[in-house]
């Protein structure tokens, strides 16, 4: 089965300064997501850390974009790890193999 992967930033940690520098992101918190064709779905929460930029690719916080720091965790974690524990998750929607049920002496509600 086919499945589909999406990222969410959900937190960025930065320094104040560093090398000349201000307001440096130094580490991404972000959900990984997978979802299948049919809607049973995994996610993976992450923490990335980001390597220390130079003055030539820098851009300030003030003007970074999800899509820019969703490259920057692409680069810097890998997916295989995060992949494995969704297709876990996925498999165990699709076939379950275990299921919470019914205390065999509690008393029935109506």
């Amino acid at each position: 089965m086919a499945v589909t992967y999406s990222y969410k930033i959900n937190h960025l940690l930065s320094a104040p300064s560093s090398d000349g520098l201000s307001d440096v992101v130094t580490r991404v918190m972000f959900e990984y997501k997978g979802v299948d064709e049919n809607g049973a779905s995994g996610s993976f929460q992450g923490v990335c850390p980001i390597p220390s930029p130079n003055s030539a690719n820098f851009t300030p916080l003030s003007s970074l974009t999800e899509d820019q720091v969703i490259e920057w965790v692409k680069e810097n974690h890998p997916t295989s790890h995060m992949k494995e524990k969704i297709q876990k998750q996925i498999d165990q929607q699709n076939s379950p193999t275990r299921v919470e049920t019914t205390l065999p002496w509690a008393p029935v509600t109506e």
